[in-house]
């Protein structure tokens, strides 16, 4: 009988730990099953998208913008704990060290090309900074996920250009390391 009693709190920490312990998730999980960010384009033929006038032009980029910068999120993943990898895009670091980020999925998002989807982005902020071996090596990152729309001004070095990227998830990230398969 002892000897049950004294299991118990062994198998209740055991339980605890692999409750807490965190799901492996890849970018598609952060996109909601059935959101197309291409429907609006959908509704034309290549014929039709081609005479379109300027200003029709530009009114359908500005609601393609909007559908991307207000990218639905899965609600379900609201405070999961997660691993997720990525690449970084440092918001706020000092020379190579980073404590503020955008992880994003590919290589170059944000940079030199417009943002991802906001339900491709996540804010990512660290308790102490961590020194980023290159941008061009991705990364694991583990924490707990949010949900909701969070805007990140990125300044471009050299430069005094800034743009709004929206993230329609943020982490507090408890681990951050290299990306190893």
């Amino acid at each position: 009988m002892l000897r049950k009693i004294l299991l118990i709190p062994l198998l209740l920490a055991c339980s605890l730990a692999q409750a807490q312990s965190p799901t492996q998730i890849m970018w598609d999980q952060l996109i909601p099953e059935g959101w197309d960010p291409y429907e609006l384009f959908d509704q034309y033929t290549e014929e039709e998208y081609n005479a379109l006038s300027d200003e029709e032009y530009y009114e359908l980029q500005k609601k393609a913008q909007e559908m991307l910068t207000r990218a639905p999120v899965v609600e379900h993943l609201d405070g999961k704990q997660v691993r997720i990898p990525g690449f970084v895009v440092p918001l706020e670091h000092e020379g190579t060290s980073v404590s503020q980020f955008l992880l994003v999925p590919y290589f170059g998002a944000c940079i030199h090309t417009p943002p991802p989807p906001a339900n491709q982005v996540i804010k990512g902020s660290l308790t102490e900074a961590y020194v980023l071996e290159s941008i061009t090596q991705p990364v694991w990152i583990t924490g707990m996920l949010q949900t909701g729309l969070v805007s990140s001004k990125l300044g471009e070095a050299g430069y005094n250009f800034f743009t709004d990227v929206n993230s329609g998830y943020s982490m507090k990230v408890d681990i951050i390391e290299p990306y190893v398969q």
